[in-house]
């Protein structure tokens, strides 16, 4: 099944969006949105294969919401203006639909959508894959190759790590960046115990540099804000809270009393 998520600002129109989507068979439906940030909050939880969204929308515009996503899975624009067709194949839309269309138009354009997820698949199953044995870690070191060398990353200067496909990027203090081939679950698991906590689908921080932290964002030391994912939330607040100096106070009171 393709994983697709729905945008368009007007009910109607997602609607219509919503009903052709149900009468393709190979298409799960994660989310039907009224604006890219409610599309949002649907990606920090799901994954997400594919993407129909309107551009002409307020507060964020299809085309910007596309652009900010570190990883834009596959695009197909859905508007009303046939001047946004340009801007949205340089946004790597492998399609567009221009309104009003039908089930037919709708149609053809997911037989593109699943021919792409296959070559995505297939590319996925040819590429190099990580290695499954275990990384033995030594120090909070770890080792890359770069041309006929090895290049040393040193985890306890690693500031937070970025999720990137199949990829990582890991990002030092001073905004220096290592990309490495492996899943971050796998990074999770590696770093277990280490002061990394994940706080959203795509980023892993090492606490120590967390400066300020919320229940939407989480600010580091060297300036960069990062999201904190709803599926997340609650291990990182879980985190904050064992080290709180009020909690800490409190319970050396109780203990004294």
């Amino acid at each position: 099944m393709i994983k697709v998520l729905l945008i368009d600002d007007e009910p109607l129109a997602l609607q219509q969006l919503c009903q052709m989507a149900k009468r393709i068979p190979y298409f799960e439906i994660m989310g039907a949105c009224e604006s890219a940030f409610e599309a949002m909050q649907v990606m920090e939880s799901q994954e997400v294969d594919a993407i129909f969204t309107d551009i002409n929308m307020p507060d964020l515009s299809g085309l910007d919401f596309i652009h900010s996503l570190p990883q834009a899975p596959i695009t197909v624009f859905t508007t009303a203006y046939g001047q946004y067709a340009l801007e949205g194949y340089k946004a790597n839309a492998i399609d567009y639909l221009l309104k009003p269309f039908g089930q037919d138009e709708f149609q053809r354009v997911a037989a593109k959508v699943k021919q792409q997820h296959e070559l995505l698949r297939a590319s996925q199953v040819n590429s190099p894959k990580e290695t499954d044995q275990p990384i033995p870690l030594q120090d909070g070191i770890l080792y890359m190759k770069n041309g006929t060398q090895m290049e040393r990353i040193e985890l306890d200067n690693t500031a937070y790590v970025e999720a990137q496909g199949e990829y990582l990027r890991l990002h030092s203090v001073s905004k220096k960046t290592h990309t490495i081939l492996m899943g971050i679950s796998r990074m999770t698991d590696l770093l277990a115990g280490k002061g990394f906590v994940r706080i959203h689908r795509s980023y892993l921080v090492n606490m120590k540099f967390a400066e300020r932290i919320s229940h939407t964002r989480l600010c580091l030391s060297n300036g960069v804000e990062l999201p904190v994912g709803d599926a997340f939330r609650e291990q990182v607040m879980e985190f904050v809270n064992r080290r709180r100096i009020d909690n800490i106070c409190h319970g050396e009171k109780t203990k004294d009393s």
